[in-house]
């Protein structure tokens, strides 16, 4: 049954989702005194947060002159637990002001969260990272304050966080010597990226776990037009890169949409294809499902609280992720289906990378695993570098996932597996009903299951 999207205007494409400084004047009197360097000023502290889009004004920007990219930033966390840092790749079209509150924090730490949009009682569990943990937040180069940049790699990203890293590490005191890359959908591939090539260049600071929520292994020898994700995903997210005004906004939207369960989906544990089509003309979009965002999960008050993080300084800027921005970041999750990388060399940079097909901006986006995917929803992750870390890699999916299924995720898991031994990889899925947004439709589950990964 064909269905009309409706509009809901947020920018979220998936998902495809200061120091000052002071002096003592000496006077003729009194011995010269020589001032102490200014307190860093520290994370900010969980009970201060709301919502992320109100730490606005709290946002540092610091320019790598690796790369010359500059990043905007935010550091929060108590560190109760660990002194562990969790660095929060976004996903495609997502601002550092869109991870849902209720997936870093609850009600018991951060009591004002009780007042935002989107925020659900159901949902408010016993942990919160931002409590037991430190996270650091930050936007990719091009978005809200920061210059736009094209053909942005992952290995300059990965550069960038480090840099960042360093900067934080300064400014506010917090320990950056263990850092666990945390990321959802894009976000996964450039926390594998900086996990696999940070030990190399900046072997002072240890991976400990790595967790990657929704993800895809990348490297694909046959490409990415086989891997299969369902019709309808690559074909929305193929001509939002080309119609604009009122018919790219209702591509995205739909987008945003399809990465929660819709009505009659058919799971797909075993593989099975969705049967979900798309169409796109000048007119707007049809689909031949239909989609349950209000009913099955908690889609419409996270669209409210993600288009109200656009609004606000300095993402307004840019209207959360720039069309060229969204444009880049699919060109970059395609290199990673088209290429795979042998090597990790020196200053942040893969090495060794073979492509299997067209590449939209660099070979070195390329995938750390080589997956084998000549049989339709049963990819195999042949070979996986080496990735050095103490603890290990947790891979959290939905079975109901649109963009990439959930057998992917599974692929990932298999190589690190076969690469590194049993122990190094776990997957988990969320028993229900839940797609490609497992992280916001059951934010208290996923948070809890990142607070576990963490804890190995």
């Amino acid at each position: 049954m064909t269905a009309r999207i409706r509009k809901l205007r947020c920018c979220l494409a998936l998902a495809a989702l200061v120091a000052s400084g002071c002096s003592n004047a000496a006077t003729p009197a009194t011995p010269s005194v020589v001032p102490s360097p200014p307190r860093p000023a520290g994370a900010i502290p969980c009970n201060q947060l709301q919502t992320l889009r109100q730490l606005n004004r709290r946002i540092a920007v610091f320019q790598n002159p690796g790369t010359g990219d500059s990043v905007e930033y935010l550091v929060i966390g108590d560190a109760a637990v660990s002194n562990d840092l969790l660095l929060m790749f976004p996903g495609t079209g997502q601002i550092l002001a869109g991870w849902p509150s209720q997936l870093i924090t609850n009600a018991r730490y951060s009591p004002e969260i009780t007042k935002s949009i989107g925020y659900k009682a159901s949902e408010d569990g016993r942990v919160s990272l931002c409590h037991n943990y430190r996270l650091l937040l930050f936007d990719y180069p091009g978005v809200g304050k920061t210059p736009y940049r094209a053909d942005l790699t992952r290995d300059e990203i990965a550069s960038d966080v480090d840099a960042v890293l360093q900067n934080a590490a300064a400014t506010t005191g917090i320990d950056s010597r263990r850092v666990d890359p945390l990321g959802w959908s894009l976000g996964t591939t450039m926390a594998m990226k900086y996990a696999w090539l940070s030990p190399i260049a900046r072997p002072a600071r240890a991976i400990h776990n790595i967790v990657l929520v929704a993800t895809g292994p990348g490297g694909s020898v046959q490409g990415d037009e086989t891997h299969d994700s369902a019709k309808c995903v690559q074909t929305l997210f193929n001509e939002s890169l080309y119609y604009r005004g009122s018919v790219e906004s209702e591509i995205k939207d739909t987008l945003s949409e399809l990465i929660f369960p819709f009505k009659g989906q058919t799971s797909t544990e075993n593989g099975t294809h969705s049967g979900c089509k798309a169409s796109v003309d000048t007119s707007g979009v049809s689909l031949t499902v239909q989609l349950e965002c209000t009913i099955l999960n908690n889609c419409k008050p996270y669209f409210d609280y993600a288009r109200l993080a656009n609004k606000t300084l300095p993402w307004v800027r840019t209207n959360g992720i720039g069309s060229k921005m969204y444009a880049e970041e699919r060109a970059i999750a395609s290199d990673w289906y088209l290429s795979y990388c042998a090597h990790a060399g020196a200053n942040f940079a893969s090495l060794d990378c073979t492509a299997y097909g067209k590449i939209q901006i660099s070979a070195t986006n390329g995938g750390v695993c080589k997956t084998d995917t000549s049989h339709l929803n049963h990819p195999i992750a042949r070979d996986c570098d080496h990735i050095k870390l103490s603890g290990k890699i947790s891979v959290i999916v939905g079975r109901e996932d649109l963009f990439d299924q959930w057998t992917y995720g599974e692929a990932v898991v298999d190589g690190y597996r076969r690469a590194q031994g049993a122990g190094v990889a776990r997957l988990v899925a969320y028993p229900q009903s839940a797609g490609h947004g497992v992280m916001i439709q059951h934010p208290k589950w996923t948070q809890g299951q990142i607070d576990m990964a963490i804890r190995q």
